[in-house]
């Protein structure tokens, strides 16, 4: 199979896993066509074009996926309306903005050259914005949801008209949980179409190993983004009364985003800054390197992860948490959309309600008085997810599934 893979922003290294994983299998080809590379250090993978490249700084922040929502919803909307209406691919591209016109054209002539069998665009949003592209190519398609694209992008009435014209011409639509997946099928998403799949989390890159029991202080770590809906705002009042309760206990919060200046101002002003460091990682290509490192130094992982205000949420299992499942720590988590992917309470580890910070800092207190459950529970969750997340096991679903679509495009 040949298969074309379109992003808006595109970071190397990080988030994708399909590209790489195809560029290494001989039988398969893969292309990589992107708006916007993000320039993070990594090594740029073959195959892979983009219109231009930007670097690592706050001007990227808040993430990629939300500045592309932001973009579209101004440039895009009114666009994808016409092309819906419209047959023509140029009389599109001659009156749509210039940013648009430009990547569709950089699109259709890679794709060309190319020749490929079907074509992935990476978030709705991604889909929206390629739609003039997909339909020159007469190709199959399919598009995966990822995040804020299956929840705050869903308020938007101009955002729910843009994805049900989309469903049209996708041939399928993968989701990462049942709850984006019913969000979609009340937009009009054909149920026969919606896919729920388990995004490879990478877990192969971090070993289980089991927790030390031999006490000294308890080593809470969260790895996430420092954005409304990760909750940190209610981690850091629940470790201050799991410090107050008495427990000997450190934190440690590795992530990058707008919010850490007011995270750090936090920690400081209730007292807690020789038990909380703060790793800021800038979206850098070493970030499995540092987070590999910090696995293996701490005992429980938190994610109390909440719905922002403009409704973004997880809209899947939180990877950075998969991740420390796989490595053997056991975790505390909100019941966020896409946790039941990997959580299973009591089993793979504990969940706290959400938004309420007194239940996280009772389950963090129980779970630090109780080290003798560890590594019951984090060999459970490692066993869980390294079934269920592994790389070779999903993109072998995905596969399935490209060669499904491409079989019903040629009428097999």
């Amino acid at each position: 199979m040949r298969l074309i893979h379109v992003w808006d922003a595109y970071a190397p290294s990080l988030f994708d896993q399909i590209h790489p994983y195809l560029l290494r299998r001989p039988e398969h080809a893969s292309l990589l066509l992107a708006a916007h590379l993000i320039e993070n250090q990594s090594t740029i993978l073959p195959h892979t074009f983009y219109l231009d490249s930007r670097p690592v700084n706050e001007d990227i922040l808040p993430p990629l996926w939300v500045r592309a929502r932001r973009r579209l919803r101004r440039e895009f909307a009114e666009l994808v309306r016409r092309v819906a209406r419209s047959s023509a691919a140029t009389s599109i591209w001659s009156t749509a903005p210039l940013t648009l016109s430009l990547f569709n054209r950089f699109c259709l002539a890679h794709a060309r050259e190319f020749h490929g069998d079907l074509i992935h665009a990476h978030f709705g949003t991604t889909g929206v914005m390629a739609l003039p592209f997909i339909r020159a190519t007469g190709l199959p398609a399919v598009v995966t949801f990822y995040g804020v694209d299956g929840s705050a992008s869903l308020r938007i009435q101009r955002w729910r008209e843009n994805f049900a014209e989309m469903f049209a011409q996708m041939d399928r639509v993968i989701v990462l949980c049942d709850a984006v997946r019913d969000r979609l099928l009340a937009i009009g998403c054909p149920n026969e179409k919606l896919v729920v799949w388990n995004l490879p989390a990478g877990i192969e890159q971090y070993p289980y190993q089991p927790r030390s029991t031999a006490g000294g202080s308890v080593r809470f770590l969260i790895a996430a983004r420092f954005v409304e809906k990760k909750g940190h705002k209610y981690l850091v009042d629940a470790f201050d009364r799991v410090v107050r309760a008495g427990v000997d206990a450190r934190l440690t919060m590795i992530g990058y985003g707008p919010f850490r200046p007011a995270i750090e101002s936090d920690v400081q002003h209730r007292g807690l800054a020789t038990r909380v460091t703060i790793v800021d990682t800038q979206l850098a290509s070493s970030f499995s390197d540092t987070y590999r490192e910090a696995l293996a130094s701490h005992d429980i992982f938190v994610l109390p992860s909440t719905t922002s205000v403009n409704g973004d949420d997880e809209g899947g299992p939180a990877l950075t948490m998969v991740c420390a499942q796989a490595a053997g720590l056991p975790v505390i988590s909100t019941p966020f959309a896409g946790a039941e992917r990997s959580m299973i309470d009591g089993v793979t580890g504990w969940l706290c309600r959400q938004d309420d910070a007194r239940s996280l800092a009772e389950k963090m207190q129980w779970a630090a008085a109780h080290p003798e459950v560890w590594n019951t529970v984090g060999r459970a969750a490692s066993d869980h997810v390294r079934a269920q997340f592994s790389l070779d096991g999903q993109m072998e679903r995905l596969l399935g599934l490209y060669r499904d679509v491409i079989g019903e495009a040629h009428g097999a």
